[in-house]
């Protein structure tokens, strides 16, 4: 399955606007040359004042935007800014609505386009900040999160399968309702993003009391609390990946779980077991990967990884057309 050509597909004809404030990197305007020769979305690139002119053909679904437009947004900016910090001068505002992903997030913010993405050069501190600062969270939503997508090449015996993994990318020491939001977000768009019905398992280094430690306690209560939210949810805890994933290691682990090593979403217990687990699917399993996906904002905002490749960007914007709203 090519994943990527069912999200072009199911995202329809209706074609969204997408700012991309990294236009300094060749990596960026090659994968929007693809885009647009595509016809898969309409573009906005931001051009840096301080930079040479953007070298790309003219299209009827690309607008560039000169940096001197951001002073139309200066006065809303400065309150965004003064209402975290009274003592904000003006002048600072001045200076940091000349950023390109501050003003992209001020363009998003005023309804100019329908997504960001960014990550090629920016941070993910950078890019998660000023997304919350000023597009702010989803209504009735407290954790901003990340997940990562997965699916194998042709030749791979897990062809088949579609993976989420989350959080990869944003909160270091998610606790119980946290790690809950967690899992309902990703649950959510994995099938947002897959058409498929999510089976969840909340990850661990034990398998269903197999070890005891108090860690494990909050890795319980959040499966406690996603299945008072989610009764219909299909959800399991505490789970090894093997129990999770290997339908084999699942019947001698795991032989009365309701998953049956055919999990789909995995929920890790913190950051770091996330991150370095989504490299080596990437690295060394083989994986195709795409994200940071983040989850929980206002308006759609994607954070790619700084090693991303033309490619990369490209598969981000087919996942991010389908979250627009």
């Amino acid at each position: 399955m090519n994943l990527y050509n069912e999200l072009e597909k199911r995202a329809g004809k209706s074609l969204k606007t997408i700012i991309y404030p990294e236009s300094d990197d060749p990596r960026v305007i090659k994968a929007v040359r693809f885009i647009l020769r595509k016809r898969s979305a309409k573009v906005i690139l931001i051009q840096k004042e301080s930079s040479p002119e953007i070298r790309i053909k003219p299209d009827k679904n690309l607008i560039i935007i000169d940096q001197g437009f951001s002073s139309q947004f200066l006065n809303e900016y400065h309150l965004i800014k003064i209402k975290k910090k009274p003592d904000f001068k003006r002048s600072d505002s001045e200076t940091e609505i000349m950023d390109p992903l501050i003003f992209s997030c001020m363009l998003l913010k005023n309804k100019y386009a329908d997504g960001i993405i960014a990550g090629s050069v920016y941070s993910t501190s950078e890019v998660l900040r000023n997304a919350i600062s000023i597009i702010g969270t989803a209504q009735g939503n407290k954790t901003v999160s990340s997940l990562f997508l997965f699916n194998f090449q042709s030749g791979s015996r897990f062809r088949e399968r579609i993976l989420a993994f989350a959080d990869c990318g944003v909160i270091p020491s998610p606790d119980a309702v946290q790690l809950s939001d967690i899992a309902t977000q990703t649950s959510a768009n994995f099938k947002l993003l897959t058409g498929r019905k999510p089976k969840v398992a909340f990850l661990s280094f034990s398998t269903k009391g197999s070890a005891k430690d108090p860690s494990l306690e909050k890795i319980l209560e959040a499966y406690y609390i996603t299945k008072k939210r989610n009764p219909d949810l299909i959800c399991e805890a505490e789970l090894q990946f093997d129990a999770a994933f290997v339908p084999e290691v699942a019947e001698r682990k795991n032989p009365d779980g309701i998953i049956k090593g055919d999990a789909n979403v995995f929920i890790f217990p913190d950051l770091n077991s996330g991150n370095i687990a989504y490299k080596i699917t990437e690295r060394i399993g083989g994986a195709n990967a795409t994200g940071p996906v983040l989850q929980g904002l206002a308006k759609p905002v994607m954070d790619l990884s700084r090693g991303c490749s033309e490619k990369d960007i490209i598969n981000m914007t087919a996942v991010l057309k389908n979250l627009i709203k």
